[in-house]
């Protein structure tokens, strides 16, 4: 059992805040200026590099492939070594590649540079931030993940990129977007690996917050385990699949949405085009609103109410047109964003903060199918069926069975610790 919340250094208790405030930076710009900056680039990448839109498109395939295959390496990485010493190379070859980015004019080098811009998403805004905070909190964790992983860069960088990129080019979003990453490596020197390194302890671990109890009851043995013993745990497999469905569908959301505005909606295509906006700024209030459930009442919990709020979306969408659907654009956006955060903090209930890293890493391994395949399986059923129908009624059955799978996890993992 971790100690009480009290450190053993008090004139350093601030340099949680710290931690937090570094965190959320990195991830930020890691995860907000790689995915927010390639949908606006991808007319232009396609022009520069004399491909068609689907090629063009491939680059956000490596990018996923990459985060994929490697994540449950880096999981190990990060629980082996000081995250400074793994994230500063990262951060300097992730800007490195982006001015390659500029420069080369072969696509097939572009789809490589896709790959390794890929490994800088998966360490530097997937895993060590919630392997760091998972480190440096005990009580209202989720709150701090969600802080961490505001989707703020996200939001604003299509706007931004959008705006200069007429005026200034490809090539000039490409180098600041290089010069962004070039500049957390001193930035990343001063993030502090573990609250024992400064004579601190993790927060709270019996206190209570705001009428909410601290998760320590929920908290497991933090000793280290083997990577067997975690993939051999049920409510492991049972949770990374139930986060697959839940990610694949919000993957199919962001594809689909816009073809089904116009199509479906009655939207213009800039109206449609609304929808993803609404999405990913309700996404902000999603992640501060269930962060706060998870503290509460449990990550698990937490994800089986986002779970049946977005089965009940996906059938919804079907019987409205028009502005309703801005209001259940908002409404996924709630509950499908929060699910790094979630997901971090559930496997973190289940491992302790010593395990998350290599857990999360491996869980993320097996929801990559589901990523892959779920939107262009919506596709290929809307192609067949000449219709939405079909696939979003599919979609919300299976985020049904995504309900009942993470129920059966947290009943399972309370009768015995992994």
């Amino acid at each position: 059992m971790i100690e009480n919340s009290l450190t053993l250094n008090p004139k350093k208790s601030w340099l949680k805040w710290r931690v937090v405030f570094i965190c959320f930076l990195v991830q930020n710009c890691a995860m907000g200026l790689v995915m927010g900056s390639f949908g606006p680039l991808l007319a232009s990448n396609e022009s520069h590099f004399g491909v068609t839109r689907t090629i063009a498109a491939t680059g956000m395939s490596m990018i996923t492939l990459s985060i994929g295959l490697l994540s449950p390496f880096a999981g190990i990485l990060l629980r082996s070594f000081s995250t400074r010493a793994v994230l500063i190379p990262i951060a300097i070859s992730t800007g490195l590649t982006y001015w390659g980015l500029a420069w080369t004019t072969s696509f097939m080098m572009a789809a490589f540079s896709y790959a390794v811009i890929g490994v800088g998403v998966c360490f530097l805004a997937i895993l060590a931030p919630v392997t760091v905070i998972s480190r440096w909190f005990v009580a209202d964790r989720a709150k701090v993940l969600s802080v961490v992983n505001l989707p703020i860069a996200l939001f604003v960088s299509p706007l931004i990129v959008g705006h200069f990129l007429p005026e200034y080019g490809r090539e000039a979003i490409l180098w600041t977007i290089g010069i962004v990453f070039l500049s957390m490596a001193p930035l990343i020197l001063l993030m502090i690996d573990r609250p024992e390194a400064v004579g601190q302890r993790p927060y709270g671990d019996v206190e209570t917050t705001g009428g909410c109890e601290a998760v320590a009851d929920q908290e497991k043995s933090n000793q280290l385990r083997t990577n067997r013993e975690i993939v051999a745990n049920p409510p492991f497999w049972l949770i990374s699949f139930a986060i697959g469905i839940i990610a694949g569908s919000g993957t199919a959301f962001v594809v689909h949405a816009v073809p089904f505005g116009v199509e479906y909606g009655g939207f213009s295509l800039q109206e449609a085009s609304m929808l993803l906006s609404i999405f990913a700024g309700s996404g902000i209030i999603g992640a501060l609103l269930f962060s706060w459930f998870a503290d509460c009442y449990g990550p698990h919990r937490a994800l089986i109410v986002t779970c049946i709020f977005q089965a009940g979306v996906w059938w919804v969408m079907l019987q409205a047109t028009g502005t309703p659907l801005f209001i259940l654009a908002g409404v996924m956006g709630v509950c499908a964003l929060p699910l790094l955060t979630l997901h971090g903090a559930v496997l973190t209930v289940l491992y302790g903060a010593e395990n998350v890293s290599r857990a999360m890493g491996f869980s993320y391994f097996l929801k990559l199918p589901f990523i892959f395949l779920f939107a262009p399986g919506l596709g290929y059923i809307y192609d067949k069926t000449g219709s939405y129908s079909t696939p979003f009624i599919m979609t919300s059955a299976l985020l049904g069975v995504a309900t009942l799978l993470i129920a059966t996890s947290m009943v399972s993992s309370s009768r015995k610790a992994p």
